[in-house]
């Protein structure tokens, strides 16, 4: 029941006709030992001196009827735990899901992510399976079990004591070598997440290891993995025989017991013959499902773990969030005193101050891991900040920015705001964005749901895709492939930024968005986003300067601090690191492969 309780925490509600269902099991196990009852009684009257057939017809046929009572209790019992079942793997999917978004974007990029893929796919499937498939007849056989033991016992109490007498020491070993089992079943679900992580890298990189001659078992990693695993597993399934051993041992011991009392009560004539053959056939009603409940429990026992991991993901931290919903005049952005470190690395941020105006396209700038993108991902709210705040908002009818204070300037902080709310309000095309496994129209309506085919045609024109879309051989209702895999890189690039002009959002960030485009697309597109981002506050990542020269405001970072900023010429003119990065990049265009 403490399984049970963990359960339904998970999915956020009782399990909704489980009580229902647990009663029915009762009733079902009671009618499957009532027949035992009235077994005796039969026995009594074949014994006695005047036996009446009438009578013992009259007990069989309460016995069909009950048996008829059970076909029909079983089909009740067989969809209503179904239905528990598949709809508790619903809720905690929906909770599951819920709670990843509100994540911070840190956690999905931990190297161990795939611990919550195989609880997505895996853990959910196991507890609907062990769940419909264990819960009903575990309960029955308990039932079953509680319903002879008081039956038999009520009939001869010191029987009932022999057929007992070797459960609790069952019960015992079974719980003394179940937690050295448990921590293998942890460990090797351990080892086959591994296991997954390395088949997954080998199908992910094939093109790679079939260029370097490393397919099959040249490919050392994924081979130690599977030895690795492979041993462990044996040593996993020799560890999971113990308590398993151990209480069906036991229990078959207490069989023994069983015929050596009722023996001695017969030859003690202290059992009459209907008595004996009672508890010679009872006991192995009662005996076989017994050393069944060893299976149950070890099941339980990976429906415990499946549960456990379940509980962790969703123990994580999830990001502030706020409930304010405020209409936006203007969409400036500050960043006031910001510290910022990823997860187990020093500051990347620390203290940072920066002003993003609204309308104009500021660019982020500066070599590589100097925090444009993760600076970029903060406003967008990924990430959780170490310290300080980002406000958002601002009058139109206000002094400039760096005027007024913050609180006069109808400002509101990102962590005061609702989450979902500011996301309607920012566009982000990143550097590789994702394509889901469905349609072209799909893909694009992830932006607005209700959009026209005729405004799809729109924003496929805008980024120079239709002419493309239009050549395919069902159009919008193309099917892309997981990832857009029928899709070059740049058609996939160039589908992500049709998206983002689709939201129309007053905030767009552009995280190295055309950086997979040929030079003609390239320029087309650059054109085309020009009118896209008229009005709007406009944050550009790029690592080509060129492409962001006519930006209305260049900040350029360098190890998470602002060393620069202002127009291209201005910070040409400074002969600093602005000035150092275009002219090594110039140089860089008159590169050319010299001939032997």
């Amino acid at each position: 029941m403490l399984v049970l309780r963990r359960l339904n925490k998970l999915t956020g509600s009782a399990l909704k006709g489980f009580r229902k269902t647990l009663l029915l099991t009762v009733l079902d196990a009671f009618l499957a030992s009532a027949p035992f009852g009235f077994l005796y009684y039969i026995l009594l009257d074949m014994l006695s001196a005047a036996p009446n057939v009438q009578y013992q017809f009259g007990l069989v046929f309460a016995c069909v009827v009950m048996m008829a009572i059970r076909a029909l209790l079983a089909r009740t019992i067989y969809m209503q735990i179904n239905l528990i079942g598949f709809g508790a793997g619903r809720q905690i999917r929906e909770q599951l899901g819920n709670h990843l978004r509100k994540l911070p974007m840190g956690f999905f990029q931990r190297s161990d992510f795939s611990n919550v893929n195989n609880s997505l796919l895996k853990d959910i499937d196991q507890i609907e399976r062990i769940f419909t498939h264990l819960y009903a007849p575990m309960i029955a056989t308990v039932a079953v079990l509680l319903f002879f033991a008081i039956g038999l016992t009520a009939t001869d109490w010191r029987m009932g004591l022999a057929m007992l007498s070797t459960l609790p020491l069952a019960m015992l070993a079974y719980w003394l070598t179940r937690n050295y089992a448990r921590k293998w079943q942890s460990y090797m679900q351990g080892l086959m997440h591994q296991l997954n992580d390395a088949v997954m890298e080998y199908v992910d990189g094939i093109k790679e290891l079939k260029a370097h001659r490393m397919v099959g078992g040249m490919f050392a990693r994924l081979d130690e993995v599977l030895h690795n695993t492979r041993n462990n597993a044996l040593k996993a399934e020799v560890a999971a025989v113990y308590p398993v051993f151990s209480f069906n041992f036991l229990v078959e011991l207490g069989f023994i017991i069983l015929l050596v009392a009722v023996t001695w009560g017969w030859l003690g004539q202290t059992l009459t013959l209907a008595e004996v053959l009672l508890f010679l056939i009872a006991a192995t009603r009662f005996f076989k499902p017994l050393l069944s409940m060893s299976i149950f429990m070890a099941e339980l026992n990976f429906f415990g773990l499946a549960i456990g991991r379940l509980e962790k993901i969703m123990a994580l931290p999830q990001l502030k969030n706020g409930n304010q919903t405020p209409i936006f005049d203007q969409l400036n952005v500050e960043l006031k005193d910001v510290t910022f470190a990823y997860p187990g690395a020093k500051p990347l941020f620390k203290d940072l101050n920066l002003s993003i105006k609204h309308g104009a396209v500021t660019a982020l700038v500066g070599p590589s891991g100097s925090g444009k993108s993760t600076l970029a991902a903060l406003i967008a709210r990924f990430w959780e900040l170490d310290k300080g705040d980002i406000w958002v908002g601002g009058n139109k009818d206000s002094a400039p920015l760096s005027g007024l204070p913050l609180s006069q300037q109808h400002m509101v902080r990102l962590t005061d705001m609702d989450e979902e709310y500011w996301l309607k309000h920012v566009s982000v095309v990143f550097q590789s964005s994702y394509l889901f496994n469905d349609t072209i129209a799909n893909n694009l309506r992830v932006a607005k749901a209700d959009a026209s085919d005729e405004a799809l045609w729109q924003v496929l024109e805008t980024a120079k895709l239709a002419e493309r879309v239009r050549m395919m051989p069902n159009g919008l209702a193309t099917e892309l492939g997981a990832g857009g895999v029928h899709l070059s890189g740049g058609e996939q690039q160039r589908l992500a930024i049709a998206r983002a002009i689709l939201k129309d959002a007053p905030m767009v960030i552009l995280d190295e968005a055309t950086a997979s485009l040929d030079p003609e697309n390239e320029f087309d597109i650059q054109l085309a986003m020009q009118a896209l981002v008229k009005g709007k506050t406009v944050l550009v990542i790029a690592h080509k300067l060129a492409t962001v020269q006519y930006a209305d405001h260049i900040v350029v970072l360098d190890s998470g601090k602002v060393v620069e900023q202002g127009k291209h010429q201005a910070l040409l003119d400074n002969h600093s690191l602005y000035h150092e990065l275009w002219h090594l990049q110039q140089q860089a265009q008159s590169w050319v492969l010299a001939a032997n």
